[in-house]
């Protein structure tokens, strides 16, 4: 049995593709619950990212044919994206001087301190071609997940330094984030690229 700092490495951790000693086990037990929520967090948005990416070309077609009856410059909600706990992210259109265009939108909560600050909509990203906007809006989120994943993994090689002070921690960092990569439950037309605006996780 392979062996390390004279322990065996014998304990399996899910996605994870080698064995840890029972010293890194015990710091991996003890790692899990500081970032269970982040993981759980990076895990549902993953899904969420798939499924879009999946839906674009349905989305952006039905969203596509849907005329601008009122032919105004604002913003038409035409499909909600997700949800999350503080806003909405939604595909909206608008006509502007007679061409439909296509934009990501993160609506709040009216009662939120953000809303009654800043407003109560965000605009993400916009263009002219509702499929090349979604596309370019799971890429620009999956950059984001990518920084929370980092984060993630920041966050627990500072606990496990602070815990676990002698133990060479890179293994468990990775066996942690390796969580985030697979999604284990923890208690046509060209155009030019859509304008990101603000992207927020």
């Amino acid at each position: 049995m392979l062996k390390r700092d004279g322990e065996n490495c014998e304990h399996e951790v899910p996605n994870y593709p080698g064995l840890l000693t029972t010293s890194e086990y015990a710091a991996y037990q003890a790692a899990i619950p500081v970032v269970a929520e982040e993981v759980r967090l990076h895990n549902e948005r993953t899904k969420i990212l798939a499924d879009l990416e999946k839906q674009s070309p349905e989305i952006a077609e039905k969203v596509s044919s849907q005329p601008d009856a009122t032919l105004t410059e604002e913003w038409q909600l035409r499909h909600s994206l997700f949800k999350s706990a503080r806003s909405e992210m939604t595909l909206c259109s608008r006509s502007v001087d007679g061409e439909q265009q296509f934009g990501v939108i993160e609506r709040f909560d009216l009662n939120s301190p953000y809303a009654r600050t800043e407003g109560e909509s965000d605009e993400i990203m916009r263009g002219n071609n509702a499929f090349l906007v979604l596309q370019n809006f799971v890429e620009s989120e999956r950059s984001v997940l990518d920084l929370y994943r980092k984060d993630i993994a920041a966050t627990v090689e500072e606990k496990l330094t602070e815990m676990f002070p002698q133990l060479n921690n890179k293994r468990v960092v990775r066996a942690i984030v390796a969580r985030c990569d697979g999604q284990v439950p923890v208690q046509g037309e060209k155009e030019a690229p859509a304008k990101s605006i603000k992207i927020r996780m």
